[in-house]
């Protein structure tokens, strides 16, 4: 379980002001006078916040914002996207969702594996297979899995990496690898089928397009030694936490990679019950209140 210096309280106060907003959508995405009415909130009411969520970002690459866990779901939606404005501009990249979020409740007919189903879900970036995944990712969590599993698991990227072979760095470093599809996708360019595992881009900007899947797609078959070895060093850096109602989880895409344990069992467990899980992105901007707190920072 992760220690708790990983959730970061949101004061009741500002959650009140966040939820104020709406969820005005400009194509998909937060519309632009909503983005800025939260920054200026952030800045004012919620600049002890914004420096928290900086601290953890830039020391882990992800971070849990604990909103007050009383408040309706909908409000709970709002104040999320608020939040999720510190650290760029929100955005969906599928539709099927109340607007900027993409709902995901576990049912049985989903794929076991998938945003929804009940089985474990491997650690991954999301949209690894497209030339711009979203920067950020988050998790909304409105109902905990009453079963007590579904815990998200965050794996450092660049750690693993670090730790891998020449040998092996050099085979994930060309572009050959397939993960799934790329289609009916927003905000994230164009699909990139095959691709680079690693990317040669500068250190501290490079993608590392990781998925579980890459493992069982057929089409990676010649490569599959080089994958696994790098999944068991990922693995080795994994943490698992339990996300309870209201909590707000931001990973860094370049740097964590995210997951979930299989949930309890589901037998007695009312559809209306069943966990109840939100997804939205979140691309760079360097206008965000966290990055200009690193900015200053780095300037310092």
């Amino acid at each position: 379980m992760t220690h708790p210096r990983y959730r970061v309280p949101v004061a009741p106060s500002l959650a009140t002001v966040l939820a104020e907003n709406d969820l005005a959508m400009d194509s998909h995405s937060w519309a632009a006078s909503c983005v800025d009415t939260a920054r200026a909130s952030l800045r004012t009411a919620g600049a002890a916040l914004v420096h928290s969520l900086a601290d953890r970002l830039a020391v882990d690459g992800w971070v849990i914002a604990a909103l007050p866990a009383e408040l309706p779901e909908e409000l709970l939606r709002r104040v999320a996207a608020g939040i999720l404005a510190a650290v760029g501009t929100p955005f969906f990249s599928i539709d099927g969702g109340h607007g900027l979020w993409l709902e995901g409740l576990s049912r049985p007919e989903r794929d076991p594996n998938s945003f929804g189903g009940f089985a474990a879900q491997a650690l991954h970036i999301d949209a690894p297979n497209v030339t711009a995944p979203p920067d950020y990712t988050s998790l909304l969590m409105l109902r905990p899995d009453p079963a007590g599993g579904g815990h998200s698991v965050l794996a450092d990227l660049r750690a693993a990496a670090v730790l891998l072979a020449d040998d092996d760095r050099d085979v994930l470093r060309q572009s050959v690898f397939f993960e799934g599809r790329a289609e009916q996708l927003h905000g994230v360019g164009e699909p990139l089928l095959p691709f680079p595992v690693i990317d040669n881009g500068l250190p501290g900007n490079t993608w590392i397009r990781w998925a579980g899947k890459l493992l069982t797609d057929e089409r990676n078959i010649g490569y599959r030694p080089a994958l696994k070895r790098f999944a068991a060093l990922l693995e080795g850096t994994a943490q698992r936490v339990r996300l309870r109602r209201g909590n707000l989880l931001i990973a860094d895409q370049r740097r964590v990679a995210h997951g979930r344990t299989a949930l309890g069992r589901q037998d007695d467990i009312a559809p209306s019950a069943r966990r109840l899980l939100c997804q939205a992105k979140a691309r760079f901007d360097a206008a965000a209140p966290v990055h200009q707190v690193l900015d200053l920072r780095s300037a310092a």
